[in-house]
């Protein structure tokens, strides 16, 4: 009896053994202690404990039971480095009460900081003004181009404030006039209206200036004073698929770098946007029937002149058949489960990968591989969002006999089926970069027909600043590294071009190791 009490005494125990998990969090550019700042200590289904740190940045969390855990860090106007989306963030760590307290270190990078005004023609300041900050002037999918980071209002004051820009990096300011601003004088017969301004004061995205954000910076009096320019007008017409007038069906104006405007047909489905100033701008228009979504878009250029006889035409969506297949060696399985998701997202003009209308499959390839997406007739960006199964890389995506990995594919029926083919093997990339130390390493293509997040190619630096990536795409590539404290990688080798004339160059063949000599960059 005696001895059935004792084991059940001793496996109970085990059962609540705990331990303490302690820390300390500073500020990663000046090294001062951080107070305020909460740990969460995460498992599996979620936050399991938390703390807050002291005025000395220190935490002290009690009974934290055996396990294996992650750490998160949270502060206002500071970003974990590594951030919750950078690779290697979600390192685990053990708990185990046959040791003495486990003590974490962490640095937290402080975000980039802008403010400033908006102001009319006369310079007065203008209230409820939109504020738009982007990684770049065009609004598309990456990795062509960014969307938007942040978006906000101008005070009472016409002042703006944005204290957390989650990461540094060049990046492009503008500025909307409310509806509510009165149109300014018209010139002559010519009527004008507020442009999107990009700062500090032109409505050409181009010729705005980029904001070079660091860790830490604070750029003030970002004023932004409103330009006018003429305006035109677009009418036409929203017709079903048989040609008919769709009444009440929702029509989108959209330039891709700020805010869209929005109209309902009337009953013989035309619509008016009267006042558009000038630039490619891309329609869409939308209803439900009887459970399907009818949907069209197309681009449209204003230029010195209204434009009127707008036609669109809705169509619903079709099914589109596709396999995936994997190219390799005998005696090689396949990888089987869901093997990837496949989106064919709409573009138009200017607009990229426009997820406005994805196309998102209906039946995940498991098995064969095979699947089904629905979609709307027109040109289609394709993308895979999950990563190639382990020792495969991606191959080729094709349309029939047409090339959709390195090309937009226009897709008017289920006429061609979608092929995704996955190829064994590859090669692999390895070094070791002096002064890496948690930094990041990135391989890009260097054809820019290959600069999609399929062959993106990051890892963090392992003990003595070693690296390596394995089934890689054979191909020619950019090589270079930061450390831990720069902005995610991929942002800052495709927004700043001078990042990838300091690369180093590195050529992958299939089933060959390279020995890559990439070095740190600072930027």
């Amino acid at each position: 009896m005696l001895r059935a009490i004792l084991t059940t005494w001793i496996l109970a125990a085990a059962a609540f053994a705990t331990q303490s998990v302690e820390g300390h969090v500073v500020n990663a550019v000046t090294g001062v202690d951080l107070p305020g700042a909460r740990v969460s200590l995460f498992q599996s289904e979620g936050v399991a404990y938390s703390a807050i740190t002291d005025s000395e940045g220190r935490f002290r969390i009690e009974a934290v039971r055996d396990g294996a855990y992650s750490a998160g860090y949270e502060a206002r106007g500071f970003r974990a480095i590594p951030g919750f989306m950078d690779p290697g963030s979600q390192l685990e760590f053990r708990v185990t009460s046959a040791g003495g307290p486990l003590s974490l270190e962490a640095r937290m990078q402080p975000l980039p900081k802008l403010s400033g005004r908006v102001l009319d023609a006369a310079g007065k300041p203008v209230a409820n003004a939109g504020i738009w900050v982007h990684g770049n002037v065009r609004g598309c999918g990456e990795p062509k181009c960014f969307a938007l980071l942040k978006q906000v209002q101008t005070s009472e004051k016409g002042d703006y404030t944005i204290a957390d820009v989650d990461y540094a990096g060049p990046w492009v300011l503008s500025a909307t006039a409310p509806s509510s601003l009165r149109a300014p004088d018209s010139a002559g017969d010519r009527p004008l209206g507020w442009a999107q301004t990009f700062y500090p004061g032109t409505a050409d995205a181009q010729a705005g200036a980029r904001l070079h954000l660091q860790p830490g910076s604070d750029l003030s009096n970002l004023d932004i004073k409103l330009a006018a320019v003429p305006v035109h007008r677009i009418r036409g017409r929203v017709l079903d698929e048989g040609g008919d007038p769709a009444p009440r069906a929702a029509v989108t104006l959209y330039n891709g770098f700020g805010p869209s405007l929005d109209h309902l047909t009337d009953q013989d489905g035309a619509f008016e946007f009267p006042a558009i100033p000038d630039g490619e701008w891309r329609l869409s228009a939308k209803r439900d029937r009887d459970r399907v979504t009818l949907w069209t878009a197309q681009p449209v250029q204003i230029q010195d002149r209204d434009l009127d006889n707008v036609e669109l035409r809705m169509t619903p969506p079709f099914s589109l058949h596709g396999t995936i297949l994997f190219d390799r060696p005998e005696g090689v399985p396949a990888p089987e489960g869901d093997l990837a998701t496949v989106i064919a997202g709409y573009t138009a003009g200017k607009f990229g990968g426009d997820q406005t209308c994805p196309a998102r499959p209906t039946d995940h390839p498991y098995g064969k591989g095979d699947f089904t997406i629905q979609l709307y007739p027109g040109p289609h960006h394709v993308d895979l969002i999950e990563p190639p199964p382990a020792q495969f890389y991606l191959d080729s995506i094709r349309l029939g006999g047409q090339d959709a990995l390195t090309s937009d594919v226009t897709i008017l029926s289920d006429a061609q089926p979608l092929t995704v083919t996955y190829k064994f093997g590859g090669g692999s990339v390895q070094g070791a970069i002096d002064g890496c130390g948690a930094g990041r390493v990135l391989l890009l293509p260097q054809d820019p027909a290959l600069r999609r997040h399929e062959f993106l190619r990051e890892a963090n630096c392992g003990t003595n600043g070693q690296f390596e990536f394995s089934a890689v795409r054979p191909g020619e590539y950019y090589g270079f590294a930061v450390s831990a404290d720069s902005s995610p990688l991929w942002y800052a080798a495709l927004l700043d071009g001078s990042l990838l004339d300091r690369a180093s160059r590195v050529t992958v063949r299939s089933n060959e190791h390279t020995n890559a000599e990439i070095r740190l960059s600072k930027w």
